[in-house]
């Protein structure tokens, strides 16, 4: 990127930023890979070519230049590979690692731009009249050398360097801009509401003092406490302040990342003119109608295929002057009109808009899944940088991480491509993968039983990678990528192609391999499956964490501390803070109905108490109120029972499968006090027991039908021996923990303003237990029992009637 030095008042770039963004021309084409595999290996070949061309081959020379240009002065600097002194003029070397198609095309433009950037530098040092050039190439698939060679004037080269300063200079200026004017008004930006809550105040100095000590804050803060700007606000002052270089804003969901851009939205229209972009998922933002007709196929991000992809590099730049120059604010929406009006993709812009921004808003993917990372910020090197991560729903990261670095295949993906059609080497490669997959069965041997349709089940549990299977998918992966390339059209190859990505990905998990990983065959239904599972994602969290240079995770549950300081990367820099609620305690209702069980084999038994208890819960008021339960069969048997006994009482329920048109209309039936009584019917831990905002009468109440526990699996249980042999607490880390903090994301729905009142009941004989007491939030003061719904319909009358509700 550019920098702009206020000592010396000169902007200051690297040789490849001004090629990339000054001679870039041609067209987006993922057809043929990416330079990934060159990225590994290339500093190795540059240093064997290096060595094998004698003493008269000085490698790595250093050039710079600094150039008067509008009126600002411009170092470029870089590393060029090499120069040849030999007889006559010095030949400037740069050496480029190329595969596949690459090699049998003429140079990158962008290439040769380096290569006449090298070459001019080290005219104007020596005082040279020409000076000659070489381009090597060299085939990463063969071996094969291939040179360009060029012989330029320094007058023609003077001319292409202005013109790549000329084409670099909107985005120079932008940045000096940025350091003298932008950061300045974000070290010292106000506050953009009128007041601060009750805990703000609080929120803003520790996330401050957090980045400035390089720490890792952990914040539990009631909904309506106004998190999202007691988080972006201070991190905004600290780049101004220079401790930090970006802002990444995480979330989970879009809803919430909306929020965001209007936090951010803000402290723009308080005079803070900093830069803000939304990022969303390729798939989301691609506008190739080649892509909606063949979902599977990934690589149509390509000229012949999207239009958008056509010329994108001959456009790209003005679609970012004319942002850039239109508003500090990048929303989804704006992003897809300006792609639109200038043909380029979306995504890409959105990518490259980003660049130029101080905050960026995006999925938690973009930081810490192992696949689709945003590179351009994070090396694979885990380099540090000066970054700040705020984590917002960070109470979700756990299981995020988890799924991130986890991948499984499955035999039958195999075996549904065998085919007469696939012959040769990849038709080799892929029965001898399936061989190995069938292999795996022999590791189940001494837990192979039958089921009562006869079908084989087993499993194996390893704590290290499976080596010998995995030498078999790297032969595959290694044919596949040859036969993509030259198979574009054959019937098969999104199959091929999607088997493949699986295949890259389940790697790409395995790198990450380390004690809290294991490897997991399972026989089941006639199929053998192998899933490389994260059991713990402290480790990797705390690495990942660690390319910053502090976070803040925040949420309305992230209780205990505790378990969540030790899943998301249990560092010795971790501060935990909870912070009061701003609402009334006495706004807010908890009664716990401990009369009745709701463990699985007695769930069948009990529903008439639970119908009793919902209705002793509603009897007192009319209006809004959700039922919240461990299970669509108990949620169904419940409703049909209720609606039998009271069908005078408006309902509506969850369905299964619901779109989201499906959803808008069932959150539409919560409506503002109308005077009627509507009780809705929902599965917690569902679409809709977090994210969903139902302020003032849209809900005044909240009944949760047990403690929330995650449904007994192969993989929880493993999880509960994992943490069983640290510290004896496997069952609370597997089930407890993210149980409860459903059945508080559930219970936050009901109080959302200042001005909101309502009542939650908490329906299990468990929550009366020291167990979970000690896990209840600590603005849920005053805690009432009732032993029966006789109790629990008191309990909610007198509540509304100290209230005037009654």
């Amino acid at each position: 990127m550019i920098r702009y030095n206020v000592s010396t008042c000169t902007l200051e770039m690297s040789v490849s930023y001004l090629c990339k963004i000054g001679a870039r021309c041609g067209s987006i084409d993922r057809r043929h890979g990416t330079s990934k595999l060159n990225m590994h290996i290339g500093g190795e070949i540059h240093r064997r070519l290096q060595a094998e061309s004698g003493a008269s081959y000085e490698a790595e020379i250093q050039l710079s230049n600094t150039t008067l240009f509008g009126g600002m002065y411009y170092t470029v600097s870089g590393r060029a590979d090499g120069i040849i002194r030999s007889e006559g003029s010095p030949i400037v070397d740069e050496i480029k690692t190329v595969h596949g198609y690459e090699f049998f095309i003429p140079p990158s433009t962008a290439h040769l731009a380096q290569l006449k950037c090298y070459a001019y530098f080290l005219a104007v040092r020596d005082s040279l009249d020409c000076v000659r050039a070489r381009l090597t190439y060299f085939n990463t698939d063969n071996q094969n050398l291939k040179y360009f060679e060029f012989k330029f004037s320094v007058s023609e080269l003077k001319e292409f360097y202005i013109g790549l300063l000329t084409e670099v200079s909107f985005f120079a200026e932008l940045e000096a801009k940025r350091t003298l004017d932008v950061l300045p008004a974000a070290a010292n930006a106000v506050f953009p509401y009128g007041e601060l809550r009750e805990g703000q105040e609080m929120m803003i100095r520790e996330c401050y003092g957090a980045i400035k000590r390089g720490q890792r804050l952990f914040v539990e803060a009631t909904t309506g406490t106004g998190k999202t700007i007691s988080a972006l606000f201070p991190a905004v002052r600290a780049l101004g302040a220079g401790l930090v270089d970006k802002v990444f804003y995480l979330t989970a969901k879009a809803s919430t990342r909306r929020e965001a851009y209007s936090a951010a939205a803000k402290l723009f229209s308080s005079g803070t003119p900093i830069r803000a972009v939304v990022l969303s998922s390729k798939e989301s933002l691609c506008q190739c109608t080649a892509r909606a007709q063949k979902p599977s196929k990934r690589n149509t991000c390509n000229p012949d295929e999207c239009p958008n992809a056509a010329g994108y590099y001959n456009r790209i730049n003005g679609a970012l002057r004319e942002l850039l120059s239109s508003s500090n604010g990048y929303p989804v929406k704006t992003v897809l009109a300006m792609a639109k009006k200038y043909g380029v993709c979306p995504h890409e812009l959105s990518l490259e808009l980003s660049e130029y921004c101080d905050v960026i808003i995006c999925d938690y993917n973009y930081v810490f899944d192992p696949s689709v990372y945003l590179r351009r910020y994070f090396s694979d090197t885990g380099r540090r940088e000066r970054y700040v991560f705020l984590v917002d729903e960070a109470h979700n990261l756990a299981d995020r991480a988890r799924d991130m670095y986890s991948a499984t295949l499955r035999r039958s993906q195999i075996e549904a491509l065998i085919s007469p059609e696939l012959d040769g080497e990849l038709g080799s490669a892929l029965e001898s993968f399936y061989r190995a997959m069938t292999d795996l069965r022999r590791l189940c041997k001494d837990s192979l039983v039958k089921d009562s349709a006869e079908n084989e089940r087993g499993f194996f549990i390893s704590r290290s990678p499976l080596t010998t299977f995995m030498e078999s998918l790297e032969v595959f992966r290694k044919k596949s990528e040859s036969w993509l390339k030259k198979n574009e059209y054959h019937t098969l190859y999104d199959g091929v192609y999607t088997l493949a990505s699986d295949v890259r990905r389940f790697e790409c998990v395995n790198e990450y391999f380390d004690k809290g990983f294991l490897s997991y065959v399972e026989i089941c239904d006639g199929d053998i499956s192998v899933r490389a599972y994260c059991l713990d994602p402290s480790a990797v969290m705390n690495n990942l964490l660690n390319r910053g240079v502090a976070s803040v995770m925040f949420s309305a549950t992230l209780t205990p501390s505790e378990y969540f300081c030790d899943v998301l990367g249990g560092s010795e820099k971790n501060v935990s803070i909870t912070l009061p609620s701003p609402f009334d305690s006495e706004n807010l209702c908890v009664a716990v109905a401990d009369y009745v069980s709701t463990r699985y084999e007695d769930r069948d038994s009990n529903v008439m108490k639970y119908v009793s208890a919902i209705a002793a819960t509603v009897s007192a008021r009319a209006g809004n109120y959700v039922v919240y339960f461990p299970s669509y069969d108990c949620m169904e048997k419940v409703y049909k029972t209720f609606c039998r006994k009271y069908p005078q009482i408006n309902t509506v329920v969850q369905k299964r499968n619901m779109n989201h048109a499906d959803r808008e209309s069932f959150l539409g039936s919560f409506k503002a006090d109308e005077g009627r009584l509507r009780v809705g019917f929902c599965v917690l831990g569902g679409v809709f027991s977090e994210g969903v905002d139902l302020p003032g009468s849209r809900l005044i109440g909240a009944i949760v039908i047990g403690v929330g526990l995650p449904g007994l699996s192969n993989e929880r249980n493993i999880i509960k021996e994992y943490f069983d042999e640290d510290d004896g607490r496997g069952y609370d880390y597997a089930y407890t923990y993210p149980g409860m903090n459903n059945v508080l994301q559930a219970a936050g729905r009901v109080i959302r303003t200042e001005n909101d009142a309502g009542i939650v009941v908490l329906v299990d004989d468990r929550y009366a237990t020291p167990k979970y007491r000690q896990l209840f939030p600590q603005h849920w003061k005053n805690v009432q029992y009732a032993g029966n719904a006789a109790s629990l319909a008191e309990i909610s009358r007198r509540f509304w009637l100290n209230r005037g509700n009654v």
